[in-house]
């Protein structure tokens, strides 16, 4: 998917049936928008590296997110979440895989924003969202809608 995302105008429509594939009805939700891919019809494909977390709990859903953080940084471009130790092999490397360069946590809304360059990786999207759905889930976290807001 991700070689095929970067040459059509279809990469959107095709991450937003992706994501929403990740919701849990009545429990945790993943809009259409989530790590949309935005561009097409002759403008550059760039992806939107945002999470944010709509919960009655946002204490924990910001201490979910800071959890994700490490976790976030070790995911590679196809989807693999490595350990900080195989991720730290992987980065030693003459032409690593890519994983996010830089993340960080917003407590004010609450969201997560990872630095990926604005590349297109719907795999490494799709293992972040399950990765965040997991730590809201360990906050203790039941009810939540993820979504990511238009950078543009």
């Amino acid at each position: 998917m991700t070689e095929a995302c970067l040459y059509s105008d279809e990469a959107a429509l095709w991450m937003r049936r992706a994501v929403v594939t990740e919701s849990e009805p009545g429990g945790i939700t993943v809009g259409p928008e989530a790590f949309g891919i935005l561009g097409g019809n002759g403008d550059a494909l760039v992806q939107n590296w945002e999470i944010v977390v709509e919960s009655d709990e946002p204490a924990r859903a910001v201490a979910a997110l800071t959890a994700a953080k490490p976790r976030l940084m070790c995911v590679f471009e196809d989807g693999r979440e490595l350990s900080p130790e195989e991720a730290e092999n992987l980065w030693d490397e003459v032409f690593p895989p890519y994983s996010p360069n830089y993340a960080a946590v917003d407590a004010t809304v609450p969201r997560i924003w990872m630095d990926c360059k604005d590349g297109i990786y719907p795999h490494m999207a799709r293992t972040a969202l399950r990765i965040v759905t997991d730590e809201l889930r360990k906050a203790g976290v039941r009810q939540a809608h993820l979504f990511s807001r238009s950078h543009r």
